[in-house]
C-alpha cells in the first residue's frame, strides 16, 4: 500500500514537514509537523486529514483559558473556593504543616545528606537543586521565587501570611489562657 504525501500541507495549525515512522499498532504513517505556535508534534496521518487533531495542544489550552474566564459559573466557583492568582501565589509561598525546616520548598534528604531546594511553577518543576548546606537551599528558592513570582506580588502575599499568623497565635494565645483560668 503506497503512502499519501502530506508534506507541505497545512492542517489547522499544524505544518507537515515530513514523514516520520509508521505506527507499528495501526500501520498508518505518522508525520512530522510544526503548530503555528513553534512546537514540533509528531501525528497520526489520518486523524491529521480527518481533521481529529488540528494542533500540538495549544489550540485547546487556549480555549480552556477562554472558556474558564467567560463561564459565569466557572467563575463562581473560583471565587467560592478563592482560586485566583492570589491563591495561586499563597499556594507556592505557605509553610505546610510537614515542614520541618521552617522555609517554604526546603528540605533536608536524609539519603543524599543534602538539603534540597524545589519549587513548582505553573505545573512545571522550575527549580530542583541539592545543596550541601541549608543557606545554600534557602538562597536558591528565594531566588526562584523572585524570578517567577515577582517581589511585589511575593511581599503582599508574605504580609497576608504574617496577618494570619497573627491571629492564629492571637486565637491559641485566647485560648490557653482561657484553659489556665478554667483550672
Amino acid at each position: 500500500m503506497t503512502r499519501i504525501d502530506l508534506t507541505g500541507q497545512q492542517f489547522g495549525r499544524l505544518t507537515v514537514l515530513e514523514y516520520a515512522s509508521r505506527n507499528p499498532l495501526n500501520g498508518n504513517a505518522n508525520w512530522l509537523c510544526r503548530c503555528e505556535c513553534g512546537n514540533e508534534v509528531v501525528v497520526d496521518g489520518y486523524r491529521l486529514r480527518k481533521g481529529q487533531t488540528q494542533s500540538c495542544g495549544c489550540y485547546r489550552a487556549e480555549v480552556s483559558r477562554k472558556n474558564i474566564m467567560t463561564q459565569e459559573k466557572t467563575r463562581a466557583q473560583m471565587v467560592k473556593h478563592h482560586i485566583s492568582e492570589k491563591a495561586h501565589v499563597d499556594g507556592m509561598t505557605v509553610l505546610r504543616s510537614t515542614n520541618s525546616s521552617g522555609v517554604v520548598g526546603v528540605s533536608f534528604d536524609k539519603q543524599s545528606s543534602k538539603w534540597v531546594a524545589r519549587m513548582m511553577y505553573e505545573g512545571h518543576l522550575v527549580l530542583n537543586q541539592q545543596f550541601h548546606s541549608f543557606e545554600a537551599a534557602c538562597g536558591a528558592r528565594f531566588a526562584a521565587e523572585e524570578r517567577y513570582i515577582g517581589s511585589e506580588k511575593l511581599n503582599k502575599a508574605r504580609q497576608a501570611q504574617m496577618v494570619k499568623m497573627a491571629r492564629r497565635q492571637t486565637r491559641s494565645l485566647r485560648t490557653n489562657q482561657a484553659v489556665a483560668v478554667g483550672k
